[in-house]
């Protein structure tokens, strides 16, 4: 939500307010935005009825290309970390112009906790019971958490969608409501092939050790020179001259990145691909057992070396972001992750994203995919939208528009705006028989929700990325008023008219990097898209009235 009210930093600043004055100064690459920042600090305006026990540590500053700077902050308490709690600060010319929300109240408690975090690490260990290693060291942070009470979990429950049919739900969760708690809040990554690749997040009780909560945090595509590519034809690669050749790095590009093989490995960075005339990869999908350095082997190489580099393109000159992270930070791919693997996915930890050769699907590297996965670091690197409840859902859904706007940007030609030829609205149909998901009506895949509800949150987050996806596509392209067809909604009978892929995109992009927050849900989704939309276009803009229709479709 947005806010008039102004938030209070402690006068005696403490080690929040250090933590941002020494970010600031890390984050900033310019003096104007350095004197915005200090500014921020000093004036200390924000009051949001929280007291004085509060402090706040910044997460990132953000300048858009309306000239304004989005400073993010991480909500203490007593010292201790409130997880989720979150405000950005909303700043033109120097001076605050709003702020965004998301903070929590009225805690009240203790933050010593009676388990070391040793303790809670051993905890999670035991509840994961991982059969090979970690790919990185487990992390425990101490939180502040909202924690979800029990609540009957019905499994397999049908359900009755918009259009007066039925598919069969994972699950359905009604809604629980929450307490606080002083938790341990661990994160696990295993990759250690087909049988054993999970991130794993735990809330874990820091005074009785018991697992409060768990979630699956991999942020996969869900099962899931010149260069002779599997899904895109013959495409300009951007490489690298070596001694005795060229190798898969793109140096043209500010966020430059490599793309690596790991023949079947499931751990490290791999080797670097490397060729010695500069054509690569033979169209075809990948052999299982056959080698990964020759032409077929390359040829998962250049889809996802393209892939990023398309993904790169969209996102820098249509929305002026520069890379994953804001600021070109380097990233790179890793292909033929262990052995027949059928998911791609986006790590926090190695900043890379990873595909696999597939068993079912083929080789996991299709544009889509690539934008998809992209999307998730451009995610985590912005709203931090968390991987479990609605905001799992829309985390995932994020990747799946920016990931069909990819394929559209890179197949119709795009330069600075996004063609509406060239892509389509499925997400992976060129790796199976049947495509992964629907954008214009999810319940197409059989688990996916066409609108929103109640129960929505208790959904796989592939599948509760549904409505979001929905929503975006009748954004894009309208809806229909014939209750037979597959672009009709019951919530909105009379179908509206689409604003086009760049400035539904733009309003997306904008929503996710300026006004969401790790607990945004679809209630909150509408408001910042709503908030955006009037940024760009004017609160009586034909596109403000747009994202109004295209959230009633999804009954939000």
């Amino acid at each position: 939500m947005r806010s008039s009210l102004a938030l209070r930093l402690i006068a005696s600043a403490g080690m929040a307010s250090a933590l941002f004055a020494q970010e600031a100064a890390k984050s900033v690459e310019n003096e104007p935005l350095a004197g915005h920042a200090r500014q921020f600090l000093q004036a200390r305006v924000f009051e949001l009825g929280l007291d004085a026990s509060h402090d706040f540590a910044l997460k990132s500053v953000h300048q858009d290309d309306l000239g304004e700077d989005h400073i993010r902050v991480d909500q203490f308490f007593q010292g201790v970390k409130v997880f989720g709690g979150e405000a950005i600060v909303h700043m033109r010319n120097g001076e605050v112009r709003d702020t965004t929300d998301a903070l929590v109240r009225d805690i009240r408690l203790n933050p010593m906790p009676t388990l070391a975090a040793s303790e809670a690490l051993a905890v999670a260990n035991e509840a994961l019971a991982p059969n090979g290693p970690y790919a990185t060291d487990p992390t425990a942070e101490l939180v502040f958490a909202k924690i979800q009470r029990e609540a009957r979990v019905e499994r397999n429950q049908a359900w009755a969608d918009e259009d007066g049919g039925a598919a069969l739900a994972p699950r359905a969760i009604s809604a629980r409501p929450t307490r606080m708690a002083l938790v341990y809040h661990v994160h696990t990554e295993l990759e250690n092939g087909g049988d054993e690749t999970r991130h794993t997040d735990y809330l874990i009780d820091a005074h009785s050790g018991e697992v409060l909560q768990m979630w699956d945090t991999l942020h996969t595509t869900a099962a899931t020179g010149t260069g002779k590519s599997q899904y895109s034809g013959t495409v300009s690669l951007s490489t690298n001259s070596i001694t005795g050749g060229y190798e898969l790095r793109d140096n043209v590009r500010s966020m430059q990145f490599t793309t690596r093989n790991l023949n079947h490995a499931t751990s490290g960075t791999g080797s670097i691909y490397t060729d010695a005339d500069n054509t690569w990869g033979d169209s075809a999908n990948y052999v299982e057992g056959s080698s990964t350095t020759a032409a077929n082997g390359q040829t998962a190489g250049v889809d996802a070396h393209f892939g990023t580099m398309k993904t790169f393109d969209m996102y820098k000159n249509v929305f002026g972001r520069n890379g994953i992270n804001g600021a070109g930070k380097a990233t790179y791919n890793r292909v033929h992750y262990s052995n027949s693997y059928d998911n791609a996915f986006w790590s926090d930890s190695c900043f890379c994203m990873t595909y696999g050769d597939g068993s079912s699907f083929k080789t996991l590297t299709a544009i889509d995919v690539a934008g998809h996965e992209m999307t998730h670091g451009v995610t985590a690197n912005s709203a931090g939208l968390n991987y479990s409840g609605e905001s799992g859902g829309l985390n995932e859904s994020m990747s799946d528009i920016f990931g069909t706007m990819t394929e559209f940007y890179a197949k119709g030609g795009g330069t600075t705006s996004i063609p509406t030829s060239g892509g389509n609205w499925t997400i992976g149909e060129q790796l199976a028989s049947t495509p992964l998901r629907y954008m214009y009506k999810p319940s197409l895949d059989g688990a996916s929700r066409d609108a929103w509800s109640s129960s929505l949150g208790g959904l796989d987050v592939h599948y509760s990325s549904g409505p979001m996806n929905r929503c975006f596509y009748f954004l894009s392209q309208g809806s229909s008023s014939s209750s037979s067809s597959n672009f009709y909604s019951s919530y909105l009978p009379g179908g509206m008219t689409g604003i086009g892929n760049t400035a539904a995109a733009k309003i997306l992009y904008r929503a996710l990097t300026v006004y969401m927050t790790s607990t945004t849900n679809y209630a909150s989704a509408k408001t910042a898209c709503l908030n955006a939309a009037t940024d760009l276009y004017g609160a009586t803009s034909a596109q403000h009235t747009a994202v109004t229709n295209a959230f009633k479709a999804i009954n939000r």
